[in-house]
């Protein structure tokens, strides 16, 4: 069966770079903080105000792309977040990486909506989870790769040429971008031109989406901000090890892309969901019971794998519920979500990291998680069986 089309198939170029860039610089961005003079809490500020950048503009981004175009929203991404990861390599003051942050955050926005909306355009509802679990497996192409390259250059050469790389990989991305076609403007029914994503049966989901969304990243951003500080605080790990613990990660995210993007269309995208939720903060408390670093890997990959089954059939809930001219406005408001948490996570992880070592921000991240799952019995979704009946 073929997967991907000709915009897929440069889509999917574009996503590897921009994953690339991103997995250099940001499992270790901690370290590299606590390198250049920032106290734990410093740490989780600049972390925060780029989150909270990245959370603020992701709905008008949404919006806006739909009118200027996902090509144009593709490039932007491309220049803003080399340019930013650039200036990076040149500076040695957390203060000024604030600013840099923020602007590398605001790359997400350009880029996360467009990809989106490409892939939800590309689908079918029989495929629609499937498709987005297989585009996903970008992110890990990127995520097996850079954190042990990154973490190696990091500890023998030093962070400038993390960053150069990191930089040259962002603006490669800008020649494929070039290439993806410039869409044609789709005459839309007269009932969907005068329907709202303001309208009751679209805000009542969405509305449910994004706070379960804004909970379970606030869970797992929480851990990935402390994570590295952690290792480095209790076992005094090298720079290498720890960025083993991201790859091994992103090794397990291939096969949770690809299997829950298929579980999702065979069996139910919320029967998948409300899975996840019920295991994933069981596995994040048991991380006060270890006392190994290689138990805690463990531990680490199957919370970070159970959150990852549940990426594709929550997008494609979404994009099962929205016609697509107020696609690009729900994913924005879905993303604005996961960002608020990625805002909020390190800010009450930081908080909660007062004695180095401890594993008091692992369990709150656990109960933070456990409160979603409520939220996912209140979700509906169109099942591909049903689809596939009402078509015949």
């Amino acid at each position: 069966m073929k997967v991907l089309n000709r915009e897929l198939t440069i889509l999917f170029l574009v996503n590897v770079a921009i994953g690339m860039t991103a997995q250099l610089v940001q499992p270790l961005f901690p370290l590299y903080l606590k390198d250049i003079g920032a106290t734990d809490i410093e740490n989780a500020l600049v972390i925060s105000i780029g989150n909270l950048t990245s959370t603020l503009l992701m709905l008008p981004s949404g919006a806006l792309m739909n009118r200027f175009g996902k090509r144009a929203f593709l490039i932007l991404a491309s220049v803003t977040s080399g340019v930013s990861v650039l200036l990076m390599a040149f500076t040695n003051s957390w203060t000024i990486v604030v600013p840099l942050n923020m602007l590398l955050n605001a790359s997400t926005c350009f880029f996360v909506p467009s990809r989106l909306a490409i892939i939800a355009e590309n689908a079918t509802p029989t495929n629609r989870a499937y498709l987005f679990g297989f585009m996903n497996l970008a992110w890990p192409i990127g995520g097996i790769i850079g954190p042990l390259l990154g973490g190696y250059l990091a500890e023998t050469v030093g962070w400038y040429i993390v960053f150069i790389i990191a930089a040259a990989m962002s603006l490669l991305a800008i020649y494929p971008s070039l290439k993806v076609k410039v869409e044609d403007k789709i005459e839309l029914r007269s009932t969907e031109k005068s329907e709202s994503i303001r309208e009751r049966k679209y805000m009542g989901p969405i509305s449910t989406l994004f706070v379960l969304q804004t909970l379970v990243t606030t869970s797992m951003a929480g851990v990935n901000m402390i994570l590295p500080l952690y290792l480095r605080d209790r076992f005094g790990l090298s720079y290498a090890v720890i960025g083993a613990f991201f790859t091994g990660s992103n090794i397990l995210l291939v096969l949770t892309q690809l299997g829950g993007g298929y579980l999702a269309d065979r069996y139910g995208r919320r029967r998948l969901l409300l899975i996840c939720g019920a295991i994933a903060p069981v596995v994040i408390a048991s991380w006060v019971l270890f006392d190994s670093w290689a138990a805690l890997l463990a531990v680490y990959c199957v919370a970070f794998g159970l959150w990852s089954l549940t990426w594709p059939p929550i997008l494609a809930i979404l994009s099962d519920l929205l016609p697509p001219r107020l696609r690009g406005t729900g994913f924005g408001l879905n993303m604005t979500g996961s960002r608020l948490g990625f805002t909020l996570g390190p800010m009450i992880v930081g908080a909660l990291y007062l004695v180095p070592g401890s594993s008091i921000p692992f369990f709150a991240s656990a109960v933070i998680y456990a409160l979603a799952l409520p939220l996912t019995y209140l979700l509906k979704e169109k099942t591909p069986l049903k689809e596939k009946a009402h078509a015949s």
